[in-house]
């Protein structure tokens, strides 16, 4: 009895692999179920990480009136467009206001190979991700007026590297769009990995993102080249930029900083809290994330009822199989942990083919989706959360297993005082 007990185990798991056929599809559809799942708290995850690493040590954001969300979008993480740019003598404004300890202007609009171009100040690099700023992994800042600094996922990418000479494309990322081919760029720095958008960003001076512009007034190429030995970069001061990220001597003034910068602009500017917008955002996203995650249910449900079904229909087949087991002294009881012990085995290797499927497809999109919405999707063990997900999955198993578990035990019962005849 002692050597059924600690062998139950190993003989479902026989009997599982002999009914292999059948029961290969409810494992995978128990693993894209859980594939599913885990790839939505993955992508929640992944994407909460990489939207805050891009905002990390900003206290407010400062553009033309638009929609927080809007604004939140297209000067941190680059999607979409602008409604309308803002003068630059805000920017002025801004950096003289006594709360305001930093300010660091955003010029965009133009794309190199579908990477978006950000012409800004070297300041940059120094106040935006956190208290140590962003690293180099090698080079340093623009010094130079056509110097171009790269994210990490931009050099990877493309095979770029300090000292490679590139031309950028003037408006959006088109079949049609022109390249700024009389005024080309040098790498001067790579930056090293933050898993925020910043990795797919081509950074770019204010004056070299005028110099750029000098006689594209009409939308079309200059007839002449731009020489930059002609140009003084302390000239070139923009007369607009797309948005102005702001840094505060203390963050217990940031509602009074936030209404001294609105007033500004007599109603045309507006200044957003990042941390409130993103979670604002956030929640405006949590019908899509809930949407796929029922998805992922219910593909576990229909699974879990197809194992229901199968175990079912063959328990009448295998009344002889029970018989011997019963003749070879296993218990009824035993009979039915065989059973739940069975669809364990088609559970576990659902879930485990639905993790491998889960690494797979993060090695696949991600590339994908950091050039696309600037999130990187990074290896990463389970989180209590998932851990809960799969001991869910397990136990509604069981749960799905009993009725047939039950069947089979009564039917082992019956086959014992009444044994069918030869």
């Amino acid at each position: 009895m002692n050597t059924w007990n600690s062998g139950v185990l190993v003989l479902a798991g026989r009997s599982a692999w002999a009914r292999r056929g059948p029961l290969s599809l409810l494992v995978a559809a128990i693993a894209v179920s859980v594939a599913m799942v885990l790839a939505v708290m993955q992508l929640r995850e992944d994407a909460r990480d990489s939207f805050s690493n891009a905002i990390t040590g900003v206290d407010l954001i400062a553009g033309s009136r638009t929609s927080p969300s809007n604004l939140l979008l297209y000067s941190v993480f680059h999607l979409g467009q602008p409604v309308r740019s803002m003068p630059y003598r805000h920017v002025d404004a801004i950096v003289k206001l006594p709360a305001v300890a930093w300010a660091v202007p955003l010029q965009l609009g133009d794309h190199f190979r579908g990477f978006p171009v950000v012409g800004t100040t070297p300041m940059f690099f120094s106040k935006v991700g956190g208290p140590s700023g962003l690293g180099f992994s090698s080079g340093g800042a623009f010094a130079k007026l056509f110097d171009v600094v790269i994210g990490a996922e931009v050099a990877a990418r493309l095979g770029l590297s300090v000292g490679s000479s590139i031309t950028l494309t003037h408006g959006g990322n088109d079949s049609l769009a022109e390249d700024h081919s009389d005024t080309p760029f040098s790498v001067a720095g790579v930056l090293r990995r933050t898993g925020s958008p910043i990795d797919r960003s081509v950074l770019i001076s204010l004056a070299g993102f005028e110099a750029m512009h000098i006689g594209w007034e009409l939308g079309s190429k200059p007839k002449q080249s731009v020489s930059a030995t002609h140009l003084d970069p302390l000239r070139l001061e923009p007369s607009q930029v797309t948005a102005v990220l702001v840094g505060l001597e203390s963050r217990n003034q940031i509602f009074s900083a936030r209404r001294a910068i609105e007033a500004l602009g007599a109603g045309t500017l507006m200044a957003i809290l990042p941390g409130v917008t993103l979670d604002e955002l956030w929640q405006a996203f949590g019908i899509v994330e809930m949407t796929l995650s029922v998805i992922g249910w219910l593909v576990l449900a229909s699974a879990l009822l197809g194992i229901c079904a199968t175990l079912l229909l063959s328990i009448a087949s295998r009344r002889k199989e029970f018989a011997v087991l019963r003749a070879l002294g296993l218990s009824p009881a035993g009979i039915t942990r065989l059973i739940l012990l069975e669809s364990l085995w088609v559970s576990l290797t659902g879930i485990v083919i639905g993790w491998i499927m889960l690494q797979l497809m993060i090695a696949g999109l991600s590339p994908w989706a950091i050039q696309e919405f600037g999130i990187s999707m990074q290896f990463r063990p389970l989180d209590p959360q998932a851990w809960l997900a799969l001991g869910m999955v397990l136990g509604l198993t069981l749960l799905a297993s009993l009725l047939p578990a039950f069947r089979a035990m009564r039917l082992s019962l019956h086959d014992g005082l009444h044994p069918p005849a030869a």
